[in-house]
């Protein structure tokens, strides 16, 4: 009877073995790695109500030192499981072995992704792809996307599901819950992307638990970026359409990127390619190229794909989609989950589209500019309280990333989460994508010396010396194979 009252007591954390797939079981020891659940309760203003619980796992420090401030890392998104993404790649992060060095590291799966509970809708991951899949125009495949989406719904609340349960505050609820089920007085966030949302929230609402705190790639509540990623996204295309300008090798090998780009979304649109059942349009293309623009690490070939396919190279097409177009190409991805925090938070988007259109003609998707706002409304109606949308102000000493080629969260957002930040730092990364405090020895150090000293003035000189790394014009098909497991 104790034994079943302690496994549902909220705030109490319950070691389980972590159990990953593909994983040596000589992980967890060999990393000190302490996986196990935590219990939060779904609505944090009922705590006495149903719980739900969150998957956790606290990785020890190496070094000798181990100060009693860990670091808590809040993964973006939303909707992407974090624990089994973090964990399995512990041995070849140097981001993270950096992170580690005389800290333990906290990481957690957000309320409804990865592993916590509560599981929405886990096959509708499956449904939106296959809808992509047939090649609709777009209308069709809006509306499709819509009804999938609302029958996701209608289950939840079959179920008992409470989609209302979800938000950016409910998940620094959890990570209040989380931090007192590990003792922890005060703890380090590390954010990234739209995990800085939270961090940033958490900096206006529970600021006396927060050593310090790292925004990579910030996602502020004051963004203007919010209602629609199609400008910034233009707006990182030609950037690296300049960046391959200034470099002669890549000028060379492939001139302007951006006429080539045009041409081909243009081109899959009309006569869209077929891979075996799964019909790929313009739409799709532009789906797989994304993921590959937004990481610092693959960034480099994005003139080499654009080039390929502009070519009319098939294959590299087929392999691309396959590999970075299904949603999951982050991790595992709850796209109830995604949205149901998504719409909540966004705000009416409908003119937002139409002027990123009118602006970027043949960059912006040719899916109705209110398939948005309509989704939402058949899916989770209703915004945030509009001081939710207000500046962070805070003394917390911060630490914050910005890449020059980022499609996702632009250098404006850093500028504009550090406005009322009294005590922050802001690293702008050349040549870099999305979330570049790892990209180099350079980034990494000056996070280093943050973590050991916020209070201190940051010495980033070592940025003066750094060169925006060239553009690959091989290596594509190496980077786009499939790695045997």
């Amino acid at each position: 009877m104790i034994a079943a009252m302690l496994a549902t007591a909220v705030g109490v954390f319950q070691p389980a073995p972590c159990a990953m797939e593909n994983v040596s079981s000589g992980l967890e020891p060999k990393h000190e790695i302490h996986c196990g659940w935590v219990a939060v309760p779904l609505r944090h203003d009922s705590p006495y109500g149903k719980s739900i619980r969150l998957w956790t796992a606290r990785i020890q420090a190496t070094g000798p030192k181990r100060p009693d401030d860990p670091i808590l890392y809040i993964n973006g998104g939303p909707g992407i499981a974090t624990v089994e993404e973090i964990l399995p790649h512990l041995a070849e992060s140097k981001s993270m072995a950096m992170l580690r060095q005389g800290r333990d590291v906290i990481v957690f799966d957000q309320r409804g992704s990865g592993r916590s509970e509560e599981s929405l809708c886990p096959d509708l991951a499956k449904r939106l792809n296959s809808i992509e899949a047939e090649g609709l125009d777009p209308v069709k495949e809006d509306d499709r996307s819509r009804a999938a989406f609302a029958k996701c719904r209608s289950e939840l609340q079959r179920t008992g599901a409470d989609l209302d349960a979800y938000s950016t505050n409910a998940t620094v609820s959890d990570m209040e819950t989380l931090r007192q089920a590990f003792d922890v007085s005060k703890w380090n966030l590390m954010s990234i992307s739209y995990g800085s949302l939270v961090a940033l929230h958490a900096m206006r609402t529970s600021p006396n638990s927060i050593r310090s705190v790292i925004l990579n790639s910030p996602y502020p509540p004051n963004s203007v970026t919010w209602a629609e990623q199609a400008s910034s996204t233009a707006a990182a295309y030609a950037a690296i359409d300049r960046q391959c300008a200034a470099q002669a090798a890549c000028f060379k090998r492939f001139g302007p990127l951006l006429p080539k780009l045009e041409t081909t979304l243009a081109r899959l649109e009309r006569t869209p390619l077929r891979d075996g059942k799964k019909v790929i349009t313009g739409r799709q293309f532009a789906k797989a190229l994304w993921p590959m623009a937004v990481r610092s690490s693959t960034v480099l070939f994005v003139p080499l794909a654009i080039d390929r396919a502009h070519s009319g190279d098939e294959a590299t097409i087929k392999k691309m989609v396959a590999k970075y177009a299904s949603g999951d190409s982050f991790g595992g991805y709850s796209p109830a989950q995604g949205m149901a925090i998504s719409c909540h938070e966004s705000g009416r988007t409908t003119e937002w589209f139409a002027r990123a259109r009118r602006l970027f003609p043949a960059l912006v998707s040719a899916s109705p500019d209110d398939g948005w706002d309509k989704l939402c409304a058949a899916f989770r109606p209703g915004f945030a309280n509009p001081a939710f949308f207000a500046p962070v102000a805070s003394d917390i000493p911060t630490l914050i990333y910005a890449g020059s080629l980022d499609p996702a969260t632009p250098t404006v957002d850093a500028y504009q989460a550090m406005r009322f930040l009294t005590r922050a730092t802001l690293v702008e990364v050349e040549g870099a994508a999305h979330g570049p405090m790892g990209i180099d020895e350079c980034t990494r150090a000056i996070a280093a010396a943050f973590l050991a000293a916020p209070a201190l003035q940051i010495d980033r000189s070592c940025m003066a010396k750094r060169e925006p790394d060239v553009f690959a014009t091989e290596g594509l098909d190496e980077l786009l194979t499939p790695i045997p497991r």
